[in-house]
């Protein structure tokens, strides 16, 4: 029997990979969800559903009065913006209605509220302790997001908040059609180098890799380490490995790989870009003990010149923001293009939405949670978020909307721009465990010399082959 596929494509998530890994104990948690919504029964419909009068300051005709409750997963980004968010809402309000909190721990901390059909309005579900999004939706928990997407937004009132987010916001925060959370945060990968430094010693960023092994072995020759990684969290360098084969090859590599297709991972692309890949270690390039090293650690050794080039997210400067020196001045180029040929163009790079807003559909003031949302969509509201985590909201504005940043979110905003709709990233290792354990374990051979890129390719294949005929496993496809 052929296996039951959902067409739904989850949201991408932000911070690193290294959350993904913990995205099958959140699936395997869902049961717990499940069981007490179902032991407390079907709850009642949430309040403020119906618009009040609805005007220019408030096409959602949410009342001001009413309370308004946020959480916000104080991880990576920390919780400040928040702060200042809640300020523009009861600055929006007038009064302080709006009540913010935060907390590491979400679905710890709010799943037995949502059981109890007492959920806060405006949550943050971010964290390797998220609730699981396709459970609530299931159940019922959160709010259909249309009234918000088809209000205007702040800055523009003819511009719809539908036409003013990236539409990948729209396409991961959607199930069966419907808006049901928000991927607030924009995060891009690439290669990351200090400004000062390539331009002291006239280094020029590599466009294609054949000229990227070539300054490789030129920085080598000056005894600094060309290249360092996180060898703890392969899915640094599984993520510069999907990003050479999909520029390469073109969507249709994505696609394969996300659906499980026999040719998914065996074919021309892969094989070129683990091969790519398993040069950096047959040159000598990679600093020695890079796969001892965690994201940070990895992270710091670069900021301490022991390093040139590192492979990261756009999160990088605000994770590493204590360990940052006056004038280093980090910057992202797109991870460089495996040839001329490529199908996608340099400037194509791996990255989306993320960081999902929910709103509980039993939450007492829905509209007002749609409000929030909206301010939070605001140019004033981005600008202040950029500033102080040095990251991009996923809107078409935000790089257009930056005061004094520094050269990293510069660097950014500059790539995202280029990119334009050339922006991609994978699914397969959120809805598929066994696949991202056996891309971790295959990688770590691979990048430290235990196994070719042939044979990368065959472990892959196998792993994605057992993935597709399981029928225990549900399946997820993609169509684009």
């Amino acid at each position: 029997m052929a296996p039951e596929f959902d067409k739904h494509v989850p949201p991408i998530t932000r911070r690193s990979l290294i959350r993904t890994a913990a995205a099958g104990a959140a699936l395997a948690g869902t049961g717990a969800l499940t069981a007490c919504v179902a032991s407390g029964g079907t709850p009642a419909p949430g309040g403020s559903a119906s618009a009040g009068d609805q005007t220019a300051d408030n096409p959602l005709g949410a009342d001001k009065k009413l309370p308004l409750e946020v959480v916000i997963f104080n991880g990576g980004y920390g919780d400040q913006y928040g702060k200042e968010h809640i300020g523009l809402y009861n600055t929006w309000a007038g009064g302080e209605v709006g009540k913010m909190s935060s907390t590491v721990k979400i679905a710890s901390t709010l799943q037995t509220r949502f059981a109890g059909g007492n959920p806060p309005e405006v949550i943050d579900n971010a964290g390797a302790d998220a609730m699981p999004t396709a459970t609530l939706v299931a159940d019922n928990q959160l709010a259909d997001l249309t009234p918000l997407l088809d209000s205007p937004s702040v800055d523009d009132p003819n511009l719809k908040i539908r036409d003013l987010l990236m539409p990948a916001a729209i396409v991961n925060g959607s199930y069966d059609g419907v808006m049901r959370q928000l991927p607030y945060v924009f995060a891009g990968w690439g290669f990351w180098y200090s400004g000062p430094l390539f331009k002291e010693k006239g280094w020029t960023p590599a466009k294609t890799w054949s000229d990227f092994l070539a300054l490789c072995d030129t920085i080598k020759s000056t005894g600094l380490a060309p290249f360092v990684h996180t060898g703890v969290h392969t899915q640094y360098m599984d993520t510069i490995l999907d990003t050479l084969a999909i520029k390469h090859g073109g969507v249709d590599v994505m696609l394969n790989m996300d659906n499980l297709r026999p040719d998914g991972w065996d074919n021309e692309s892969v094989l070129a870009a683990a091969t790519a890949v398993r040069q950096l270690h047959d040159e000598g390039f990679i600093m020695d003990g890079s796969e001892g090293l965690d994201h940070t650690t990895s992270q710091a050794q670069w900021l301490q010149g022991r390093a040139a080039i590192i492979p990261c997210g756009s999160w990088l400067e605000n994770e590493m923001r204590k360990q940052v020196t006056a004038g280093f001045d980090m910057v992202m180029q797109p991870v460089p293009s495996l040839t001329t040929s490529d199908q996608l163009p340099y400037e194509a790079i791996y990255g989306g939405p993320g960081e999902n807003f929910i709103i509980g559909e039993n939450s007492k003031n829905k509209l007002g949670g749609m409000q929030y949302l909206r301010l939070m969509l605001s140019n004033e509201a981005g600008a202040k978020f950029a500033e102080l985590t040095g990251s991009l909201i996923a809107t078409k504005t935000a790089s257009s909307n930056l005061t004094n940043p520094t050269t990293a979110l510069q660097s950014v905003a500059e790539a995202t721009k280029a990119a334009g709709e050339n922006i991609f990233s994978l699914n397969f290792a959120v809805w598929y465990s066994a696949l991202l354990d056996a891309r971790k374990r295959e990688m770590a051979n691979l990048i430290n010399g235990r196994s070719t890129p042939d044979q990368y390719c065959a472990a892959m294949q196998k792993a994605a082959d057992e993935v597709a005929s399981d029928p225990k496993v549900k399946k997820f496809t993609r169509q684009s």
